[in-house]
């Protein structure tokens, strides 16, 4: 359940289970439970020398912690792409191929009024652009 590959109109998309890379309110990426993940995804990434990709992040609708980190939902679904995108560079990607952006909870995937729900809506979606979206 951490990972979850499907193709829409954007392209190939790599969901991976925020609850499993980041602590709640966390846009720390947890290193330990994502580096063999994210070496094979730039694995994969490196043998598309032609190829496009966006780093996508999303949230539940749940409101971030007053005075945390991140004010809003959009601080922290970019910082979350943003630092998912440092690791694949660490790993060997080429930066110059990449876009990321946060959505926050406007994308969602599933209802933000059950549990399961909210999980289902926080991830990471690492997509191999298809040739309208680049």
């Amino acid at each position: 359940k951490k990972v979850r590959v499907t193709v829409d109109e954007r392209g190939l998309v790599i969901s991976l289970a925020a609850d499993s890379f980041f602590r709640e309110a966390s846009a720390d990426v947890d290193i330990e439970a994502a580096r063999q993940l994210l070496q094979r995804i730039v694995g994969l990434l490196i043998t598309l020398p032609g190829s496009s990709f966006a780093i996508e992040g999303h949230t539940d609708a749940t409101p971030t912690a007053p005075g945390g980190d991140y004010p809003t939902n959009w601080e922290l679904s970019s910082a979350r792409a943003n630092n998912v995108l440092h690791y694949l560079v660490d790993l060997g990607a080429d930066e110059s191929k990449f876009q990321t952006r946060g959505y926050a909870d406007t994308m969602p995937l599933a209802s933000n009024d059950t549990r399961d729900g909210r999980a289902y809506n926080r991830r990471i979606d690492i997509v191999i652009l298809s040739e309208g979206h680049l």
